[in-house]
């Protein structure tokens, strides 16, 4: 899903159809018109809206219980069709390989009207195909629910319209929330009489101590400062200005100077060369780098063993660990400032792209009155909760808690994908701040999750590059195979100069790194971004304006 702005109740559940008895009234008059009278005419019952029939896609994870159903033909899907305005015929779609599917059913033409997909890239693949339906002209005309919504949140509009100035995309609002936070030990700062850090030397300065002053007390010279692996990592890459990643794909090293976008060598270095520190002074897993995932690092975070760990809201893991460490706190601290400014991890995407319609779809009302239907807070809340009075009731703050948690997760759990189009804004009954009846930990958990929008959530320190990666344009396919074969070989350099000590140095890391992205033709990707900023600066949403979304 990408685009020029691109990288990338209180309704009722269904709308009773008013019965209109149209007397016709003829005017009658004898020869001379002395008289004349009025009569009924046959009573005519208008003929009742046609009912429209489409098909949409549905993510298949393979967790509904046998007794339910399968996932197209069950309480909810039954559900759907008895209460919407169409009848819905559901496409299964493998959610872990669901581009796979899509590639079969539109060769053989027979590919969804309503697509849900979570992959935007591959959603602008499919725009540049010229698979999908333009949709202003069908919204205006027969939406009132989505119509609605791009009329409260415009940024969606802008996200989800295409270069040739046409809306392919359907979306929801998010809130703008950390999606990675930097967790302390506040129990080990505390024991070692330690401040939170405020800048990378610091950082580096509490790290040490966690790893050699024995800061869980037991004696023994056990304990790591800090994590490398996954999140980890990337948030030491944020803190320096870069969104590079040595784990996964998503790499992302431009960012904005003297208003032209340039692929920032010089704070890649600078992370990189940090990293190299704290992995050669023994302050982290000395098998970081195999630890692609950073499972390993969790299970040591959530054993008492390591003092500092980049993470998402760690609800679970936090549940183990206090399980493990009763009196283990923990806080999410601001980035600490580097010398190229203070940043902040990865937040959400505060408007996520969910879906599409085929271009080769017949009845474009019907698929609009679905997805007006689909839009619509009764629609949310059913395929959130279940039906009021048998899954769920409604708690002292009017929001929807389990009658019985363990029969709703059973019947209602496996029908989340339905609900790709539910606003997850937080004036609604969602997240866990709306939850009727947190646990201890949640209630942990919830002030976490304020602390960590007071500490990012904050355009003082944003996060590192033009934009969120999500509303980067749509590179060329010459271009993503230039970008991921020279990001590999970067990627490679990079773990190497890691583990090398002095045997390969940051200065040769740097040069091989640049020479191998020249080599495969990078500076065609680094010439495609600052084109596109260019041209489109003016309407794109960039990064000051997803906080001011907020």
């Amino acid at each position: 899903m990408r685009q020029q702005t691109w990288i990338t109740r209180k309704t009722t559940a269904t709308a009773a159809l008013a019965t209109a008895l149209a007397l016709v009234v003829v005017g009658c008059s004898t020869k001379d018109e002395k008289t004349s009278t009025t009569s009924p005419s046959a009573a005519t019952q208008a003929t009742p809206e046609k009912r429209g029939t489409i098909t949409a896609s549905l993510y298949d994870r393979g967790n509904i219980p046998a007794e339910e159903g399968t996932i197209i033909n069950n309480r909810w899907t039954k559900w759907v069709n008895e209460k919407g305005p169409a009848d819905v015929k559901f496409v299964p779609i493998p959610r872990f390989e669901s581009l796979q599917k899509y590639n079969v059913l539109f060769a053989s033409g027979s590919a969804p009207d309503l697509i849900f997909e979570f992959d935007k890239s591959y959603l602008g693949q499919l725009y540049n195909q010229k698979q999908l339906m333009p949709l202003d002209d069908i919204i205006n005309k027969y939406s009132k629910e989505y119509k609605a919504r791009l009329e409260k949140y415009p940024a969606l509009k802008k996200a989800t319209t295409m270069p040739d100035g046409k809306m392919y995309f359907l979306g929801r609002p998010y809130n703008l929330d950390p999606n990675h936070y930097l967790f302390v030990r506040a129990d080990w700062l505390k024991k070692l009489n330690l401040q939170v850090p405020k800048t990378t030397e610091e950082l580096l300065a509490v790290a040490k101590a966690f790893t050699e002053n024995d800061p869980d007390g037991n004696g023994k010279k056990d304990t790591q400062g800090i994590g490398l692996s996954f999140i980890s990592g990337i948030i030491l890459n944020h803190m320096f200005g870069n969104g590079f990643t040595l784990f996964g794909t998503d790499q992302y090293p431009w960012n904005l100077k003297d208003d032209k976008v340039v692929h920032d060598w010089d704070s890649l270095k600078a992370a990189i060369a940090y990293q190299k520190t704290i992995y050669e002074a023994g302050y982290t897993d000395k098998d970081f780098v195999t630890d692609k995932n950073g499972a390993k690092s969790a299970q040591d975070w959530m054993a008492g063993k390591v003092g500092i760990i980049g993470s998402s809201l760690p609800t679970k893991n936090y549940e183990t660990l206090k399980k493990n460490v009763p009196d283990a706190e923990i806080i999410p601290i601001a980035l600490p400032k580097s010398e190229f400014g203070q940043f902040s991890p990865l937040l959400n995407n505060p408007i996520a792209v969910t879906g599409a319609v085929n271009a080769a779809a017949k009845d474009p009302a019907a698929i609009v009155k679905e997805i007006d239907f689909m839009s619509s807070e009764a629609f949310k809340t059913t395929m959130n909760n279940g039906i009021e009075g048998e899954q769920y009731k409604k708690g002292a703050n009017g929001c929807p808690e389990p009658i019985d948690a363990e029969k709703t997760k059973k019947e209602v759990s496996y029908i989340a994908d339905l609900n790709m189009l539910a606003s997850l804004a937080k004036d609604s009954c969602t997240g866990l701040e709306n939850k009727t009846n947190p646990t201890p930990i949640e209630k942990d958990m919830l002030e976490v999750l304020k602390q960590g929008r007071v500490a990012y959530v904050d355009p003082s320190r944003p996060m590192p590059g033009v934009t969120h990666r999500d509303f980067l344009p749509l590179l060329p396919q010459d271009l993503v195979a230039i970008n991921t074969n020279a990001n590999k070989t970067i990627v490679d350099l990079a773990t190497k100069v890691l583990v090398s000590g002095n045997s390969y140095t940051m200065d040769q890391f740097i040069q091989e790194a640049k020479a191998a992205w020249e080599k495969a033709g990078g500076p065609k990707v680094d010439a495609f971004y600052d084109e596109w900023y260019q041209a489109n600066k003016k309407t794109a949403l960039l990064m000051k304006d997803l906080y001011e979304i907020k």
